[in-house]
């Protein structure tokens, strides 16, 4: 794999951590946004630059710290810049979340994986392509009373699975 699809492939896993973490320093979503589109261009062009660093998060991070502070200066909102121990409350905050974040989600892919094949074709068409449930019902040639039950009992048995191997260390 080329180094900038590695890139954009641990820019696209920590996206929602990333993305809460400037807003949580910004407390502006619109200006979040804009931010984030500027520390992903940044942290693409530091990859490219230097190749692959050994703690992605920690660089995104920073990148994003930096980015923000900036922000808030050149817009004139010094005074909403955290303070230093305000600041690394929030970083080890999101530092937590950050490393919670790939075991959920690896543990989510596996159970996923479990499902039976109708299942997985629900899934994947109602979260994956963001369909409509009537849409997937009639892909699935079903009632769209019988896919919303069916999803209920997916959500429910993906939620068990993914707590029981979060539980016993088995994510992958």
């Amino acid at each position: 794999m080329r180094t900038s699809e590695q890139a954009a492939r641990l820019l696209l896993q920590y996206r929602r951590p990333l993305y809460a973490y400037i807003q949580a320093l910004l407390r502006d979503a619109h200006l979040a946004e804009d931010v984030f589109q500027e520390v992903s261009l940044v942290l693409l062009r530091r990859w490219e630059e230097f190749g692959e660093v050994r703690n992605f998060w920690a660089l995104a991070r920073e990148t994003a710290r930096r980015q923000s502070v900036a922000t808030l200066r050149r817009l004139g909102r010094e005074r909403f810049v955290l303070s230093a121990a305000a600041q690394d409350a929030v970083d080890r905050g999101f530092d937590a979340v950050a490393e919670q974040a790939d075991p959920r989600r690896d543990a989510l892919r596996h159970c996923v994986q479990g499902l039976p094949d109708l299942w997985r074709t629900i899934v994947r068409s109602r979260y994956w392509k963001n369909l409509p449930v009537g849409d997937v019902a009639r892909q699935v040639d079903r009632s769209e009373n019988s896919v919303a039950v069916t999803l209920n009992k997916i959500r429910s048995r993906l939620a068990d699975c993914v707590e029981q191997r979060l539980r016993t260390g088995d994510a992958t």
